[in-house]
């Protein structure tokens, strides 16, 4: 027997090439996250979420259970010893969110990890490719820097309340003795940074640490720069720049908010490989030259650099260093530090100049220049010029021409968006600004000798580094455009906080604005990291349990909290990035934060009715009602405040419930479960009335009524109707401002009138996304009207041309052009619902979304006699299909019923609704 048995196995291992692929996992485990980043250094998170992603070629496919090794070394994961963490077969199906469960993670340690899945058929897949994490300095003892700079920064009389100096360039050498294994460095400023080994920069982001509230906390970053690093001699060297610290914050009134002393703290880890280690910290015997070639920069007014202060060679040993001082060090700092959670502030995109217009001038004027990049963007250009004109070059960025072709620049209202550069003596002039950046379409240059060449120009698009999640493309070019302006907006105002608008003297992270757009900018991009930062920034300024309107807060007063909408964000956008990512650690995290929020509110409120706000009350903001000088209704587009301020009450409420059932408390969850239906009671006996009229009688009021399930089961006919009569009422025009928008569009579709919702998507006519289009834009509007043709601009001080509010439509084409809609009940796309609805002028659309668990690809289009629709569902993940069809489908060749992975549901009410497995399948009718 036991000879038999032998020779089976020979016989297996010599021809185990050859057998069925059933006998291996035919699953690939890949995009290996930690904390949500791929390969991230310097975590402060002692116990990590972990995360994968699934590949198959098969139907049906899902994983029962999972390995993680992590080790100290690579060649421990060869030899498959997790020497740190072995978690042994875990049985669990999510491929997202296993906490790391083993040895203590130890400062600025470097850990390698990989994974291996076992599927529905208990069958073992391959190990990933390895992937890695660093830890940062944990405690506050590992920091053995020291934060230095200029002198304190002196008040002096006259308008200005400070004189900050240029910015200061700081470098210290030092030697290495031996061979070097690892070198890393954790920097961070007061201020803004840039750091550099022997003249080159450590890493790839800008404008870092970010924007934080700097009384609560500052971020600090770390860098891999063992290839930075000479055998001997070296030279740190760095620059400090105001930033959001010390720079001027909301139309200059805030200069200073933080603090005025711009301050470095860096520490430099070397790991030699015989096991010893040094330390180059930021201390006294670093210098400091204060007089830097950056006289000037401003987040909002821009960069002046004069080359003739720029002292060559600064970063390389042995320069000359008499002209500088001792750097100060400043023991009054005491703030919080903490690893980087969101990606970093990057370069994103380049673009090249579409055109050039020479101004017309007068006689004694200097030549000036208008180049046009042809997307509106949010970053600035470099110029590569091959002559020296000898003389200041002004660069001055617009989102607009007047219609003299001059740069608008009225709207930008204190914010200077200029940058200047001083040449020195070089032959040639190469510049772009390093601690600033401008929301513009076109810049204009002056000081050159003659105009420049196209290719000499390139628009530098700078965002944080969010990975891109969705795309969309139709048969419609104006659609195309609108999902391209969405996205570019989304781009353009993603900087450590999603701000309202790049290019004024404002960009403050207004939570209203945010909350709408929430699922547009996950459809968009990966915001898990990027939403777990600044989760953080609203919960460091939650006071008393009000929220503010914007997050970081910068006014010194407790003015701009508690807006209707505003707050209420604090509660929603965390539930909406539970729904999408299924990571319950964001509601724990926000979980105290929501409930102090709704606590406040109803303290304030007691009759249940949401009248007393400590703080503003926007109301629907930009509704109809504030176009001016034009034939649209200056009356009936606002919502009542009363009934806008209830409904957003009774709907954090109700997700704050829901949080509850979440967490699993119970207590909790009966009380606010209550609390949310006596909300609801409220309003419906104080706002809606028998024949289902919602006070106000407005496109908004219906909206938010029923997307906020306000309105009772036996009058929601009624509503309905009427909500289509109030857009019949404007003409088939839309008359809802930054909340309701989306909404109308949404409660439009899901209530069989997508008829409707296409003809005002598709419609050119005044107001209209389209129209904004056909004036030339390429984001999207603050204003509906920030720009009429034959009466002009809107009022200059509040008419941003990249403001993502209204954008918020992004979600209506990805939940009903493309179909894809996130399940509650199966939070992460572990089970979703694909619903397409075609509708208007649209023949195809193709679009994905990279979700949690990967990345679901649809395309459909109509065809003489038939509909074709492709879909490919992730591993792990399950679908329904619902299509308006009640006639034979087919997949591959052969009746849905038959088509394997596929299981009929029902038919019924003109729709088919199937049960899709994981994997691709290609459906006709």
């Amino acid at each position: 027997m036991r000879k038999n048995n032998f020779l089976l196995l020979a016989v297996l291992f010599l021809f185990a090439d050859i057998l069925p692929k059933e006998m291996n996992a035919q699953i690939s485990v890949g995009n290996l996250r930690c904390e949500h980043l791929l390969n991230p250094l310097g975590i402060d998170e002692t116990k990590p979420l972990l995360s994968w992603e699934l590949q198959s070629e098969e139907r049906g496919k899902r994983q029962t259970a999972c390995q993680v090794l992590v080790a100290t070394d690579p060649s421990e994961l060869e030899k498959d010893n997790g020497n740190v963490w072995n978690s042994a077969k875990l049985t669990r199906r999510q491929n997202s969110r296993v906490v790391y469960a083993g040895k203590p993670l130890v400062s600025t340690k470097l850990y390698y990890w990989k994974v291996r899945v076992w599927d529905e058929k208990n069958i073992v897949s391959d190990w990933s490719e390895v992937q890695s994490w660093s830890m940062g300095l944990l405690q506050e003892q590992d920091w053995k820097a020291e934060w230095i700079g200029q002198p304190a920064v002196a008040p002096v009389t006259g308008q200005d309340k400070y004189v900050i100096p240029p910015s200061p360039l700081l470098r210290k050498e030092f030697e290495v003795s031996g061979n070097i294994r690892r070198a890393t460095l954790y920097a961070t400023a007061l201020g803004v940074y840039e750091i550099y080994l022997n003249g080159k920069k450590a890493g790839d982001q800008f404008l870092a640490p970010e924007w934080t509230d700097y009384a609560k906390r500052v971020q600090y970053q770390t860098y891999d720069v063992t290839r930075l690093i000479n055998n001997k001699k070296n030279v740190i060297g760095a620059t400090l720049a105001d930033g959001w610290y010390a720079g001027s914050l909301w139309s200059h009134f805030y200069r200073g908010r933080y603090g005025l002393n711009r301050r470095l703290k860096a520490q430099l880890l070397i790991e030699y490989s015989d096991g010893k280690t040094a330390v180059v910290c930021t201390d006294g015997t670093w210098e400091i030259l204060n007089d830097g070639p950056i006289r000037e920069a401003s987040l909002f007014d821009g960069e002046i650099f004069d080359d003739r202060y720029n002292p060559r060679g600064w970063m390389e040993p042995g320069f000359d260093t008499r002209c500088w001082q001792d750097a100060v060090v400043d023991n009054t700092v005491s703030v919080h530090l903490n690893a980087q959670k969101n990606e970093p502030i990057k370069v994103v995109k380049e673009l090249k100049p579409v055109g050039i217009i020479e101004v017309k001038r007068e006689k004694y004027d200097p030549l000036r220049y208008i180049i046009d990049m042809g997307q509106n963007m949010a970053g600035w250009i470099r110029i590569n010029l091959p002559e020296n004109p000898g003389k200041k070059i002004v660069l001055r960025y617009g989102e607009m021409l007047t219609e003299d072709s001059m740069l608008y620049t009225k709207n930008l209202r204190n914010a200077k968006a200029r940058d200047i550069f001083i040449p020195a003596k070089e032959n040639t002039v190469f510049y772009e600004p390093r601690f600033t950046y401008h929301g513009f379409r076109y810049v204009e240059i002056t000081g050159l000798t003659g105009p420049p060449d196209l290719s000499q120009i390139t628009g530098v698009v700078i965002a944080s580094s969010s990975p891109v999640a969705g795309e969309l493309e139709t048969s419609s070019k104006d659609i195309n455009q609108l999902w391209k302006n969405i996205y570019w907006t989304q781009l353009g105002n993603l900087h450590s906080v999603p701000t309202d608008c790049p290019q004024r003297d404002e960009r403050a992270g207004w939570m209203g604005d945010a909350q709408v757009f929430a699922q547009t900018a996950m459809f968009n991009m990966d915001m898990q990291a990027f939403y777990n930062k600044w989760f953080t920034d609203i919960r460091d300024e939650q006071v008393d349990g009000r929220f503010p309107n914007y997050a970081p807060y910068i006014t010194e007063t407790l003015r701009y909290y508690d807006a209707p909408g505003w707050a209420d964000a604090g509660v929603i956008i965390p539930w909406k990035a539970y729904l999408n990512y299924g990571n319950e650690q964001i509601l724990e995290d926000n979980f105290d934060a929501m409930r102090r929020f709704v606590d406040f509110v109803h303290e304030k409120n007691p009759s249940l009715i949401r009248v007393n706000e400590v703080g503003q009350n926007y109301g629907d903001w930009l509704n109809g009602n504030s176009i001016k000088d034009t034939d649209f209704p200056k009356t009936g587009g606002a919502i009542p405040k009363d009934v806008f301020s209830t409904a957003y009450f009774a709907y954090s409420t109700a997700l704050l419930a829901k949080t509850c059932k979440v967490l699993k408390k119970e207590k909790e969850f009966k009380y606010y479960d209550a609390l949310a239906r006596d909300i609801r009671t409220a309003f419906i006996k104080s706002f809606i009335n028998s024949d289902g009229v919602v006070k106000g009688n407005t496109q908004a009021g219906y909206a938010m009524a029923l997307e906020f399930d306000l309105v009772p089961r036996e009058l929601k006919e009624k509503a309905v109707k009427l909500m289509v009569d109030a857009v019949k009422t404007y003409d088939y025009r839309i008359s809802t401002g930054i909340h309701t928008t989306e909404r109308l569009m949404h409660q439009l579709s899901v209530n069989g009138h997508s008829d409707i919702a296409y003809r005002l998507l598709e419609s050119h006519r005044f107001p209209s996304w389209m129209y904004s289009i056909d004036q030339g834009a390429t984001t999207i509007w603050e204003r509906w009207d920030g720009f009429v043709k034959g009466r002009g601009f809107q009022d200059f001080d509040m008419n941003s041309f990249n403001h993502y509010a209204i954008g918020s439509v992004g979600e209506w084409l990805y939940k009903h052009i493309l179909g894809i809609q996130p399940d509650e009940q199966s939070p992460g796309y572990r089970h979703f619902t694909l619903r397409p609805t075609p509708g208007g002028t649209l023949t195809r659309a193709r679009g994905a979304y990279h979700s949690a668990v990967g990345k679901i690809e649809i395309s459909w289009e109509e065809r003489a006699g038939g509909f074709i629709y492709q879909v490919e569902i992730p591993v792990n993940s399950t679908a329904t299909l619902i299509l308006p069809t009640q006639k034979e489908i087919r997949e591959g060749g052969v009746p849905v019923q038959q088509a394997k992975g596929i299981k009929m549901q029902n038919k019924k009410d003109g729709n088919t609704t199937l049960l899709l497995q994981s994997g691709k399948y290609q459906i006709t009718y």
